[in-house]
């Protein structure tokens, strides 16, 4: 039987077991897809991501490789499980140790270094700000959105029926790396009402070849944040995912896409994303125009295990 070690992160995690976990397993190139596909489904994490030292086209040094899969599918790109494996990759030597060089201020101060994960999106950029015992501050630029187009009335009303929401609303399809439909509600208390029918949920994502469905609201002035968001994946096997990287990625296109972007009905692009940050059991979200890095208040490794 192949031994592969894996390790248990927390990400967005203020406090232990406060965040949201990832798989994260070395891979000596010994597991083949089924293998890996049938692990991420068995573990019971939202996703799980398999490591390869090195890689073509950048700097070995600061480089690797990663597919991630969802307990269902391999996934394009997801965000909390690319924070999760930057992490492993510096604690557990996949990469050299990281140079730190005087960063933005963006970034939270300090001195940042860079890291380069290849995945099934293509090259993703990651800055590292910090590293101490078990805990890293990362931040992973998000692949830039390239369209954002309203559903169609049906298609919209079969999105509002499956959050069974009554009310007539306006859904999006979204890809920013990861395809979403997104949702945005002026009602704060519309997110705390939604009542989701994850299997009608799951027809629709098959139909429209989306990962699931993102609901955001306006969130309260005095949270010192901008926005709340639910993430409803059944179709990858995540029925509510706790911090979703892929579907605030495409929240934030549609985001700028609202707020003056492209006319309806033609591709919006943007540098914007929300920075996200898990708050008690609510999903809160910072919005930074500019940039498309969206951080890890940090990540620990909860676990060491070997098997497979």
């Amino acid at each position: 039987m192949t031994s592969n070690e894996f390790f248990v992160v927390e990400v967005f995690a203020a406090a232990e077991l406060r965040g949201n976990p990832v798989m994260i397993v070395m891979d000596d190139g010994s597991l083949e897809t089924e293998q890996m596909q049938r692990f991420a489904a068995w573990n019971g994490m939202p996703e799980t991501v398999y490591l390869r030292r090195g890689m073509g086209g950048v700097s070995q040094s600061n480089a690797y490789a990663a597919r991630i899969f969802s307990p269902r599918t391999e996934l394009v790109f997801a965000g909390h499980p690319s924070l999760g494996a930057a992490h492993v990759a510096v604690e557990a030597g996949l990469v050299e140790r990281p140079v730190f060089n005087p960063g933005p201020e963006m970034f939270g101060g300090g001195d940042l270094a860079t890291l380069w994960q290849r995945g099934a999106v293509g090259m993703v950029e990651l800055k590292l700000r910090s590293i101490s015992a078990g805990n890293a501050a990362v931040f992973v630029k998000t692949p830039a959105p390239s369209a954002v187009h309203p559903l169609g009335a049906e298609h919209a009303k079969a999105v509002a029926a499956a959050l069974s929401l009554t009310q007539k609303i306006q859904a999006y399809q979204v890809s920013a790396g990861a395809n979403w439909i997104v949702v945005r509600r002026d009602d704060p208390a519309d997110l705390e009402r939604l009542v989701p029918q994850m299997s009608v949920i799951e027809a629709l994502s098959a139909e429209l070849g989306v990962s699931g469905v993102t609901v955001y609201v306006p969130a309260d002035p005095a949270t010192g944040t901008r926005f709340e968001v639910r993430s409803f994946g059944p179709l990858i096997g995540v029925p509510e995912d706790a911090v979703c990287g892929g579907g605030t990625a495409c929240m934030a296109a549609l985001e700028h896409h609202l707020d003056g972007g492209q006319s309806a009905g033609q591709p919006s692009y943007t540098d914007s994303v929300c920075f996200v940050q898990e708050s008690e059991q609510r999903r809160s979200l910072h919005s930074t125009p500019g940039t498309r890095f969206s951080p890890a208040c940090s990540a620990r490794i909860t676990g060491v295990f070997n098997t497979l």
